[in-house]
């Protein structure tokens, strides 16, 4: 393995922990501006669930506090997310190879089992959203597709159809490789967002001025108390905290640490907040001139219903419809799809990008979320639990990179047996007891009923996660057992 541009020469790997794309992107193909950053985070943020999001704070809060809730969720996360990125962006190396200096050649299977099983499950989510939106497409123009109800492995035909369509198109956006979901986002994200004004710009003409923008809040019952204001801080922040993790699986081809900062913090915050405004905005002035009761407004922060209650027009609709697909596609594929493509890679270095993408892709399907999308909530507070479980991980990478080894890292080492990070049997048991530790915090508010410590979980594991192991890593290093 040729690792000149890194300053450490060539070196001999074991092939049976070894694949080109675990392997460091030579700088010379690392192309990724910050524009290419602000364009895949652009594509990740215009998605339904964020628009949703958005809506409900505004009944909660109103527009202006859910603007403030919103950067200060994105913001703060955005520090964790540049301490883990600066990683990829210096070695170029991605998450599953990055965790191996923490946890270990062998010990690092496990967080990456953990990350690559919450992913998929949201792949499936999203894959079952996505089709869901082509068949309401289809219908409004083909009465004859509502009538195609036969059963498919437990889905009517129109849905079964669509959900192998929608699941097609995720996986051709990333079949090719990283450059592929560049371009694919680079264009998407803007065309998106631009689709999501045009949304809003139409309900402000049809409600004759800015006067609507402001409506929802009136139908609102503000709760706005510190406490309320943090616990909702803290739940937009754990609905992106897997990314964290496997953020250098995109920082790796950044141009430099100042592309990825950049283009992170306007495509993370920065378009998060101006997206929420365009939904409360939306959702407004819609409200306002179809006159929607108070009693069914919240409805309609589902951007579905809004293209129904603009069915007149189906010009109108289909853009809707096709806005919302590309939407959910470009959430799905980035933020989905990726992390477990590189996870499948770790697992079996022998699996080329394409295989590794259908077979990711195919994990995801054998989810099944036809058979209980309906009556999720239960699983759906088991992925959440352990999305914030999973901060505890962020806690010990960001802690071993930054304090312990100071942003030095032995390339070659991640791919050898009796390396620097073979540690144990090529287990860091350090790692392992310190996410624990953190871990325990949000699983234990879950299982306790104690809701603070789940609702505030990310960012107690964080920090729990990053503390323990800083102690246990001193403490071994200075011979205490």
């Amino acid at each position: 393995m040729d690792l000149d541009d890194y300053g450490q020469g060539r070196a001999n790997v074991d092939q049976r922990y070894f694949n080109d794309n675990l392997a460091p992107v030579p700088k010379g193909s690392r192309d990724w501006s910050w524009v290419n950053f602000t364009t895949v985070w652009a594509g990740m943020v215009h998605n339904v669930v964020q628009f949703e999001i958005a809506g409900l704070l505004t009944f909660e809060f109103g527009p202006i506090l859910a603007m403030v809730i919103t950067a200060l969720a994105y913001g703060t996360e955005l520090v964790a997310m540049y301490l883990n990125g600066h990683m990829g962006a210096k070695w170029g190396i991605p998450f599953p190879t990055s965790i191996r200096v923490s946890y270990g050649i062998r010990g690092s299977y496990i967080p990456i089992v953990l990350r690559a099983f919450s992913a998929l499950f949201f792949f499936a989510i999203q894959t079952y959203v996505g089709a869901t939106l082509i068949s309401s497409v289809m219908g409004l123009y083909f009465p004859w597709w509502s009538s195609l109800t036969e059963n498919v492995i437990g889905m009517p035909l129109n849905m079964a159809v669509s959900f192998a369509a929608f699941w097609l198109i995720n996986l051709l956006a990333l079949f090719r490789g990283m450059k592929e979901v560049k371009y694919f986002e680079l264009v998407l994200g803007p065309v998106i967002l631009a689709s999501f004004v045009g949304m809003m710009a139409y309900g402000l003409y049809l409600a004759h001025g800015l006067q609507a923008i402001t409506y929802v809040s009136s139908l609102a019952h503000p709760n706005a108390t510190p406490f309320s204001m943090a616990l909702a801080v803290a739940s937009l922040a754990g609905a992106y905290s897997t990314l964290v993790l496997n953020i250098m699986d995109f920082t790796r081809f950044a141009k430099s640490q100042r592309d990825q900062l950049i283009g992170q913090a306007i495509g993370f915050p920065v378009i998060f907040v101006a997206f929420s405004f365009v939904a409360a905005g939306t959702i407004s002035s819609l409200i306002y001139v179809f006159h929607i009761p108070s009693s069914e407004a919240i409805a309609y922060v589902n951007p579905v219903n809004i293209m129904y209650l603009l069915s007149a027009n189906k010009w109108i609709s289909a853009a809707i419809g096709m806005t919302l697909i590309a939407a959910t596609v470009g959430v799905n594929v980035a933020a989905n799809l990726v992390s477990p493509v590189y996870d499948m890679l770790s697992f079996f270095p022998k699996l080329n990008w394409k295989k590794a993408s259908v077979l990711a892709s195919l994990v995801g399907v054998a989810f099944a979320p036809w058979y209980w999308y309906t009556s999720a909530t239960n699983i759906l507070n088991a992925l959440n639990v352990l999305g914030s479980a999973l901060g505890s991980v962020a806690g010990v990478m960001m802690v071993d990179y930054w304090i312990i080894r100071k942003r030095k890292i032995s390339l070659a080492d991640l791919f050898l047996r009796g390396g620097a990070y073979w540690y144990d049997n090529g287990i860091n048991a350090v790692a392992l007891v310190a996410t624990a530790v953190g871990a325990a915090i949000p699983v234990s508010g879950a299982l306790l009923g104690f809701g603070p410590l789940s609702d505030f979980g990310w960012y107690l594991a964080l920090f729990a996660g990053g503390g323990m192991y800083l102690f246990l890593a001193k403490a071994m290093r200075h011979g205490f057992r």
